[in-house]
Formats: structure tokens, C-alpha cells, sequence
């Protein structure tokens, strides 16, 4: 599993957010099984709804609990085929 670190920040109305089908695949599926729903926010810009956005904040919190169980849990890897973390 990849779990991409530097997402790149949206901006609109002083809310920075990040879009989830920016991230790759395997992380889409990470953040829909483990990120709580309420965390997903719905952005109205220029009449187009983005309704798969994440606060910043939100994101990098849910960051540092994904590493950090991916660190502890080795064997995870192991058992859904590769387990790979980019740290920048």
C-alpha cells in the first residue's frame, strides 16, 4: 500500500482542503474504510460541488495515525501483498 505524505493543498474561502481522488487508488480505499464520513466535506467553487474534500488538518491527523499503524504493524504488509510508505 502506498500512502502519499505531501498531498497537494486546495484553497477556497480560507478552507485548506485536500481532494481524496487526488490521492492513488489504494490510498481512495484506506481513507473511505478508516477516515470517520463526518470528515468529508462538500466544497461549492465556481457552481462546481467537490463533495470528496478533506480539511487539511483533518488529513494530516488522519496521516499520523495511518503511519504510525503501519509502522506497528509490519505484518500487515505481509499479508495484503506490499506495504509502502513515501516519506519526503
Amino acid at each position: 500500500m502506498y500512502i502519499a505524505t505531501h498531498m497537494k493543498l486546495e484553497t477556497y474561502k480560507g478552507i485548506e482542503f485536500v481532494r481524496i481522488s487526488e490521492m492513488p487508488e489504494a490510498q481512495q480505499a484506506l481513507i473511505h474504510e478508516s477516515l470517520d464520513k463526518s470528515k468529508i466535506i462538500k466544497i461549492l467553487r465556481d457552481q462546481v460541488l467537490l463533495n470528496d474534500c478533506i480539511q487539511a488538518a483533518d488529513y494530516q491527523e488522519w496521516l499520523g495515525v495511518a503511519k504510525k499503524t503501519a509502522q506497528e504493524s509490519p505484518a500487515m504488509s505481509h499479508a495484503s501483498g506490499e506495504l509502502r510508505l513515501a516519506f519526503e
